[in-house]
């Protein structure tokens, strides 16, 4: 019987507002996908560029998950990696704005793993408002058309995961205080009291369950 691996050590950060810009701007030179989610916004705002937008607020974090044996391909894998996954990493790189009572953030999170190189990205845009900040909350993803479309999905994994018995007393109480001035505010906030759950449960709710990224950082089903 194969065993199954287990996280022999990890790094978890929250980045700086400089760094999350800096990755922001590194992730966004080679992404399709965020340029396009960036047209959409820019036509869902009834503006023409960035430069009409307010000045951006930038989040990021990042965990690096060093496992002590490779993961086990499942029989029912298809097309199994050519090498096999060591270790797994994992960001979530979120640039927020403000527009009127409009709370915006444009999202990437990823989770790899190495060396076999699998990767999981996603670029999605949480929206809501000040005054109903986390009652009101949505997420868009961009369809083959360039469209917003909504989903449920990274977000409500998100939250299950921090209310979880892990994660639960101590960010339950962050959720419900930390001030919704932005996404990035109250995200900053939410990783700042929560510990480093925030790090953990992105990492979740990105790898989505898949079989060489959950051994690692858990089963999130989006």
């Amino acid at each position: 019987m194969t065993n199954t691996p287990t996280v022999r050590e990890h790094q978890l950060a929250i980045l700086s507002t400089e760094q999350a810009s800096q990755e922001w701007n590194r992730l966004a030179s080679g992404n399709s996908q965020m340029s396009s989610m960036r047209s959409a916004l820019l036509d869902r705002l009834g503006v023409s560029s960035v430069a009409d937008l307010p000045e951006p607020q930038f989040f990021g974090t990042s965990g690096t998950f060093h496992l002590d044996a490779p993961v086990p391909v499942p029989q029912e894998v298809a097309s199994p990696p050519a090498q096999e996954v060591l270790s797994i990493h994992s960001s979530l790189i979120v640039q927020s704005h403000t527009v009127g009572d409009q709370q915006l953030a444009e999202c990437v999170a990823t989770t790899q793993g190495t060396p076999a190189g699998v990767s999981q990205d996603r670029v999605f845009l949480l929206t809501t408002t000040t005054d109903h900040f986390l009652t009101d909350v949505e997420e868009h993803v961009t369809d083959t058309g360039g469209q917003l479309v909504a989903v449920d999905g990274w977000w409500d994994a998100l939250k299950s995961c921090l209310s979880s018995s892990d994660c639960g007393g101590q960010c339950i109480s962050a959720a419900m205080t930390c001030p919704p001035a932005t996404w990035a505010v109250y995200l900053a906030c939410l990783a700042g009291r929560c510990g480093l759950c925030v790090v953990k449960c992105a990492a979740c709710a990105t790898c989505d369950c898949t079989w060489w990224c959950r051994i690692a950082v858990g089963c999130c089903n989006n």
